[in-house]
Parts: structure tokens; C-alpha cells; sequence
């Protein structure tokens, strides 16, 4: 590691408090740099992140491709009453540790009719070394409108200012939950189910919302 790169690291908050920070900032969005092990590169995120479940952080439908009991085969991997494997998408851990690193919140939405095989699933699979169920901040569930979820959340989480001014951005297999950009949320539509969220198209993502509130 080199020296004085600590300089260029925030410190990160714990949960619901934001880090105070060197620089000025507006309602929605604050400045963080990110560095991978090859580069540096300046990050700016939103105030939130939404991610649906299904089909978005994994490769199902958790209420109807899963058979109970469910087990740990690996830290990484969950096996259903069949041997059915569920695993998350192959980016999902390196974004997870980016966001919580970067002091981002992290919102669960999913309208699964079976929450608690979801819960399960998420306090079984691992993200580095504590259950994935841990890095989220709110999960929301339930049929209805993802405006419903995140617009709870936000509410739960004190965060409806930072909704109304355009700081939150769902990722979603679904279009029709594009309906969330009539309360000022970014809508990210996944669509390629064999993918899910990857590197790529979470980043086209943030450059989506970086262009709709001209962040610089």
C-alpha cells in the first residue's frame, strides 16, 4: 500500500449516521473515492441503493424455484431440499463491499410472496465474512408497487428528504417498477435474467443517475 493513501479514504460510517466529511455536499449526493487494487478512480453515489432480490442479486424466483429446508453448503453457496445450488451473481459481493465501504445505504425491495425463505437465504449466503442479510440497512417485502417499499423505507430510515431530492436509485429485473421515477427515484432496468447485476451495468447505473441530477 502506498503511503499517504490514506488521505484519500473516508472513513466509514456505521449504520443510519452520516460520515462527516472534508468536503461540501448537496442533499443527494456525497463525494467518495473508490480504489481498486490496480487504480484509483473518483466515485460519487447516491444516497441509496434498491436492489430487488430475484432475478437481480440471484437467479430465481425464491418463491417458487425453492424447496425447503434450506442448508449452507459453502459460505458462498446454499443448497435447497433437492440439492438445488443458489448462489448470488458473480458481482454481487465485490458491489456490496464497494457500497458499504463507501458509507452507501442499502435497500432489499422484493415483492416474493415467501420473505422468509428470501430472509433465510440472505442471513445464509455470506458477502466477505458476515451474512449478506447484514449489509442492508432496510428490507422491504410484500405485493405492490416498488414505490410502496421505497418509499417506507425512506421514511424508516429518515431519509424522505434525500428521496424527494433525487439521492435514491433501484436496480430491477422488472420495467414495470420503472414506475419509481414518479417519486424521484432512478430506475436501473436489469435485463438480462442470465446476468443479473454486474459490475457493468451497475455502473452504467450510477453514470444514469450522475447524468438526471448533473453531478459532476
Amino acid at each position: 500500500m502506498q503511503s499517504g493513501w490514506q488521505q484519500y479514504v473516508f472513513p466509514v460510517a456505521p449504520r443510519f449516521h452520516i460520515t462527516p466529511l472534508i468536503f461540501s455536499h448537496n442533499c443527494y449526493a456525497r463525494m467518495r473515492k473508490f480504489a481498486d487494487c490496480k487504480s484509483m478512480a473518483p466515485y460519487e453515489y447516491p444516497n441509496a441503493i434498491v436492489f430487488d432480490l430475484d432475478y437481480t442479486l440471484w437467479p430465481l424466483w425464491c418463491d417458487t424455484h425453492i424447496s425447503m429446508p434450506l442448508k449452507a453448503h459453502t459460505k458462498r453457496k446454499v443448497l435447497d431440499r433437492y440439492g438445488t445450488e443458489i448462489a448470488f451473481y458473480k458481482d454481487v459481493e465485490s458491489i456490496f463491499l464497494e457500497l458499504e465501504a463507501q458509507g452507501v445505504t442499502i435497500i432489499g425491495a422484493s415483492r416474493t410472496a415467501t420473505p422468509r425463505v428470501a430472509q433465510e437465504l440472505l442471513s445464509l449466503l455470506h458477502i466477505g465474512e458476515k451474512p449478506a442479510i447484514k449489509y442492508f440497512h432496510s428490507l422491504q417485502w410484500g405485493q405492490g408497487s416498488k414505490i410502496k417499499h421505497i418509499s417506507k423505507a425512506a421514511k424508516e430510515l429518515r431519509m424522505t428528504n434525500e428521496l424527494k431530492q433525487g439521492g435514491f436509485v433501484l436496480y430491477d429485473d422488472e420495467y414495470r417498477n420503472s414506475d419509481v421515477k414518479s417519486i424521484n427515484c432512478t430506475f436501473v432496468h436489469l435485463d438480462d435474467e442470465s446476468i443479473g447485476l454486474t459490475r457493468t451495468n451497475f455502473e452504467k447505473g450510477i453514470e444514469t443517475w450522475k447524468r438526471k441530477h448533473a453531478v459532476t
